[in-house]
């Protein structure tokens, strides 16, 4: 397998440049560690050879999109070549490991292995195109266009705005009607987002849009994610956000003769 960790190490020198810093790379999956996607890395683990299982015939990549339908999200991929397979003329297996609406990449159901559909992957003859590097530049591709054209499950919405609406649903957290068996939790790419843009408006001593407080304070568990003077903080916006709303709703209701 020298061409492969060959090929491994060249695409770990260039992601960061190819990616425009969206996109990081490691053996092991090492990016989240929530209890769903370890289930589906463990599940994805066993389409291998289970007496080969020696990290050099996978690794994994995560994807977090600046912009887009996707933006600020983050999924993980996990690349693997079969042990009895002949890469590079066999094209690696690419899964999905995080949950995500999407035409080409089907996670309904709890599916995470073999469940992506590119282009690379279906152009892949093991030649000068048929690289890591275009890999992850096919897999970027599809958070900035997906194709609904071709797609590999058939319960996605096909209207533009349907659709779009769909994907902030899965990457905040929610129900989608129709689509899968249990609602989406928040994504824990945009769970790193929005903690992020707390903190920035904590220490610019700024009013958190109403919006970002709901999702926050959304989670079950939120009071465990924050620190304290960071709870004291939201708590008390969201308060302000209550009366705020209350008293744009008592302005605005009509007053009886």
């Amino acid at each position: 397998m020298a061409r492969f960790e060959k090929d491994f190490r060249q695409l770990s020198r260039q992601i960061d440049s190819l990616s425009s810093g969206q996109a990081r790379v490691s053996y092991e999956n090492i990016f989240n560690n929530s209890p769903s996607l370890l289930r589906a890395s463990i599940s994805s683990d066993s389409s291998s050879d289970s007496n080969d299982s020696t990290p050099s015939q996978a690794f994994h990549i995560e994807i977090t999109p600046r912009d887009g339908p996707y933006a600020n999200g983050s999924f993980i991929f996990r690349i693997e070549v079969c042990p009895d397979g002949d890469y590079p003329d066999s094209q690696p297996i690419v899964s999905c490991l995080t949950r995500i609406y999407h035409p080409n990449i089907d996670t309904t159901y709890g599916n995470c292995c073999n469940n992506v559909c590119v282009s690379t992957l279906n152009d892949w003859d093991g030649g000068a195109n048929s690289t890591f590097e275009d890999l992850l530049q096919g897999l970027m591709f599809l958070f900035y266009s997906p194709n609904p054209d071709d797609p590999l499950t058939s319960n996605v919405a096909t209207d533009e705005k349907e659709f779009l609406a769909n994907v902030r649903i899965a990457i905040e957290g929610g129900t989608i009607e129709d689509y899968d068996s249990a609602p989406f939790e928040i994504n824990y790419g945009y769970k790193n987002y929005l903690k992020q843009q707390e903190t920035q408006y904590i220490e610019k001593g700024e009013e958190i849009d109403e919006g970002l407080i709901s999702i926050l304070t959304r989670e079950p568990n939120f009071k465990q994610l924050f620190t304290a003077d960071t709870l004291e903080f939201l708590m008390n916006n969201q308060s302000a956000s209550a009366f705020s709303h209350s008293t744009r709703h008592n302005k605005e209701a009509p007053t009886s003769s």
